[in-house]
């Protein structure tokens, strides 16, 4: 137990959503961990969404709601008795329609913690729905990254001490295999002879995440590094369009797809370089982080708050978005300046083991909770 916290708290997150990316799994996660040090944690979700089964699965409390546009008045009478009856400490919202309701819903029922989530760097409209709900509803802030933070602050008007960053932590396992063994393996895995190297991307597939940028500035190097193959790890509604798009590239044959993946720590390990060449939107991505964890070097863009993670010549090479030449010129520079690349991936392994573990981000959930709570 934090000693911060006296008791035992009972947590609620409302999420929207029905995907599953890095915001949902960051939810996921905090939730696990929470559990771990004996707190009660709930999630009211639509029964359709992806967080929902997998907190089922996991053996959490469920509510399925719905949090649709047109249910909202019906949804916030549902969540307002549950939250009466279950008499929650902190009730946490993660998207725009149910932390519309769920807030609202909470401040009705008295919950003293009503945390507002913000995940992503998409820019939030300075409207004054937006800033009743952040200034008035929420009594508190939560981000993943520190731009997301000074944006809020700037357009909503929000009081510096009631927001605050906490970027999304990783739980690394144990690597039973060194890098040069997940390389082979996954090489023989795709039938490749074992001289056969990796740069890859995992992310969910949508445009916005710049994956065909990479496969152009794949494209480009793939004649001076024949051995090299590029992965794209995870699904999404851009693949189709991906998948056309590799057959237009010269290095076609060295492009492959893998869909979602349960277990991503294999890829990262088998890698020579992780790529995440976003153009918008980002927090702090949990590839990267686990990319940093697992010894693999990265490649980012200066966008969101990658930047905040990925530092330019230090911890890894950004590239600005969309520019294909740039990002060629950074992959190129990885793989031809060993040295370098070493030194920055230790200097990424010591940051991430300093600031983004699993624990971390679980004791500052809770020392914002006790503030609030005071």
């Amino acid at each position: 137990m934090n000693p911060a916290i006296e008791k035992a708290l009972t947590i609620v997150h409302t999420e929207a959503s029905v995907g599953w990316g890095g915001q949902e799994i960051r939810t996921f996660e905090e939730a696990r961990w929470m559990r771990g040090k004996g707190h009660r944690v709930l999630l009211a979700a639509p029964e359709s969404s992806e967080i929902l089964k997998r907190f089922r699965s996991e053996g959490f409390e469920v509510r399925g709601v719905g949090f649709e546009k047109w249910s909202q008045l019906s949804d916030f009478s549902r969540l307002a008795g549950w939250f009466r009856e279950i008499r929650p400490d902190v009730v946490g919202t993660h998207s725009n329609v149910d932390s519309r309701v769920g807030l609202l819903a909470a401040q009705f029922a008295g919950v003293p913690v009503r945390l507002r989530y913000r995940h992503i760097s998409a820019p939030t409209r300075p409207n004054i729905v937006n800033k009743w709900l952040y200034n008035r509803v929420a009594n508190h802030v939560l981000t993943t990254a520190e731009c997301i933070r000074e944006e809020l602050i700037g357009k909503l008007g929000l009081d510096p001490g009631r927001v605050s960053t906490v970027p999304t932590g990783i739980d690394p396992p144990n690597f039973p295999s060194s890098r040069e063994e997940e390389r082979i393996a996954l090489a023989h895995r795709l039938n490749l002879p074992e001289t056969a190297r990796f740069i890859g991307c995992v992310a969910v597939l949508r445009s916005w995440k710049g994956q065909e940028f990479l496969m152009r500035a794949f494209d480009e190097i793939a004649a001076e590094f024949r051995d090299h193959h590029l992965l794209f790890v995870g699904d999404g509604p851009y693949g189709p369009i991906l998948q056309q798009m590799r057959l237009e590239r010269s290095a076609a044959k060295r492009i492959h797809f893998f869909g979602h993946q349960n277990d991503p720590w294999p890829f990262f390990r088998a890698m020579d370089i992780a790529v995440l060449p976003s153009y918008k939107d980002e927090g702090i991505p949990q590839s990267l982080l686990q990319a940093m964890f697992a010894e693999c070097a990265v490649v980012g863009t200066n966008v969101g708050g990658i930047p905040e993670i990925v530092r330019h010549l230090e911890t890894g090479l950004l590239a600005p978005p969309k520019d294909v030449a740039n990002l060629t010129e950074s992959l190129r520079t990885t793989l031809k300046e060993e040295s370098a690349t070493a030194r920055q991936g230790a200097r990424a392994l010591q940051m991430v083991n300093e600031r983004h573990t699993r624990d971390k981000m679980g004791e500052s959930v809770l020392k914002i909770v006790a503030r609030v709570l005071r």
